[in-house]
């Protein structure tokens, strides 16, 4: 059961009460520690399970499903990492794609992508796994 306490949701299990972000998309711009501007973008629908997530391909200029990256680069950059990630609206993300020269597609779109490799089983499960 899901009840509200002021402000705050009660995300318990079986609660249907979900936070405003809930459904939309999520960018991160990552930059590296060792050289100015960016270095990639990275797309995460939050609340799934197996995780999904893509990140730019550079050679290809395509959208290449691969949670455990993104997963693990988002851990890692809380101590070790050498890029730093930061969280970006959609408006930024366009802009790195077009920097980037890899055009984004419509959120449906990266949706469908990501689906697609997790169909395919493209990307783990879970971070960590092999």
């Amino acid at each position: 059961m899901s009840t509200m306490k002021g402000k705050e949701q009660d995300m318990t299990a079986g609660g249907t009460d979900h936070p405003p972000e809930f459904g939309k998309l999520i960018y991160y711009e990552v930059t590296s520690r060792r050289r100015p501007g960016p270095a990639n973008l990275f797309i995460e629908q939050p609340w799934t399970e197996p995780i999904q997530a893509l990140r730019l391909h550079h050679p290809t200029k395509t959208w290449t499903f691969d949670p455990e990256t993104v997963w693990g680069s988002r851990m890692d950059d809380f101590d070790k990492c050498e890029d730093r990630i930061h969280r970006v609206d959609r408006a930024r993300a366009e802009e790195l794609a077009h920097l980037f020269e890899a055009p984004l597609p419509d959120e449906d779109a990266l949706r469908r992508l990501m689906q697609d490799g997790a169909e395919r089983g493209d990307g783990p499960s879970k971070p960590g796994e092999a």
